[in-house]
């Protein structure tokens, strides 16, 4: 009888063991899969050395835009403002590079960006808003500020021509491996990070251990604007550039590739930065694939919601009194 009971017990902790494993390498596998379809569906298009260029560049602003949004859903939140906020910063930063200087406008462009992520911490925090209502409502603003500053300008904002020498390959992977270094050091080796994933788990249980949670919200937020700033530079360095739809689909771009880089939507301890470079891949190669192998927008956003919608309901753990924040 003890045999019997003892050799359950070892099926089912390989059975866990193998289900830990398939969870960890499904986002690979996925970026896998997808790959080796594209490539047959596009008669090897996509591993062309000019596309596969374009993938990296297309890829680079959502990269340092998903790293920071990691920090937001790892709390159980999620940043509805951060495309809009990428397409306004982008405009300040075309605009202010024109009227001033490139260097200006850089600086404008981020410090737009982690002011506006700065006030959806105050308003979540200290107004008590739920996070999704107020992200919502940063965007529709954004939005029409974005459209307002461009329609002043006939339509979309050029950047100063002597920017356009400032785009190179060396720029994009000095940038990008020191973005991710210091980033995956903030989330895995500080106090910053580890409490991000706490608010995840149990806000009320962090509270009681001593986190400062609305602090740490703020401080989330923020980073998320900073980082949204940053990415509308890179965007208008990338497409000479702001318009009044720059950054309209960034932010189901960003969630979607940190779901699909293996990150729960709900946050928590299994929060993990390695997710938004995973899922930047994923949604980049789609993209590019869908649009290579011929298919339109519309079908598109179609494949990419019902693959979200998939994985949502395989990774989010269903519990009938949690209510939206």
């Amino acid at each position: 009888m003890g045999n019997a009971v003892k050799t359950v017990e070892q099926q089912a902790d390989r059975s866990l063991k193998w289900k830990k494993l398939f969870s960890k390498s499904v986002s690979f596998l996925g970026l896998i899969v997808l790959v080796a379809f594209f490539a047959i569906a596009t008669g090897g298009q996509l591993l062309n050395p000019d596309n596969l260029m374009l993938i990296f560049k297309q890829g680079f602003t959502l990269f340092i835009a998903a790293l920071a949004a990691v920090f937001i859903m790892a709390t159980g939140n999620l940043d509805f403002s951060i495309g809009a906020n990428i397409g306004f910063s982008c405009a300040v930063c075309a605009l202010t590079a024109k009227a001033l200087s490139p260097v200006a406008g850089v600086a404008a462009a981020v410090c737009v960006g982690a002011l506006i992520g700065a006030a959806n911490g105050v308003i979540i925090t200290k107004f008590k808003m739920p996070s999704f209502i107020t992200c919502l409502c940063m965007m529709f603003i954004l939005m029409a500020a974005t459209q307002t500053l461009c329609s002043n300008e006939g339509g979309s904002i050029s950047m100063p021509l002597s920017m356009r020498k400032w785009e190179s390959v060396g720029m994009y992977i000095v940038i990008g491996a020191v973005y991710f270094a210091v980033m995956l050091v903030m989330f895995r080796f500080t106090k910053f990070g580890k409490y991000m994933k706490a608010l995840g788990v149990s806000p009320e249980a962090a509270r009681q251990s001593g986190v400062g949670v609305n602090k740490m919200i703020f401080l989330g937020y923020l980073l998320s604007g900073a980082a949204a700033g940053f990415a509308g530079f890179l965007t208008m360095l990338r497409v000479g550039g702001a318009s009044q739809t720059t950054g309209m689909a960034m932010t189901n771009d960003v969630i979607v590739a940190i779901v699909f880089g293996g990150m729960s939507i709900s946050g928590g301890a299994t929060s993990k930065i390695s997710a938004a470079l995973l899922g930047m891949l994923i949604v980049t190669t789609l993209n590019n694939g869908m649009v290579l192998a011929g298919y339109g927008g519309e079908l598109q956003q179609l494949v990419k919601g019902i693959l979200f919608l998939v994985v949502i309901a395989v990774s989010t753990k269903r519990d009938p009194n949690v209510i939206v924040k």
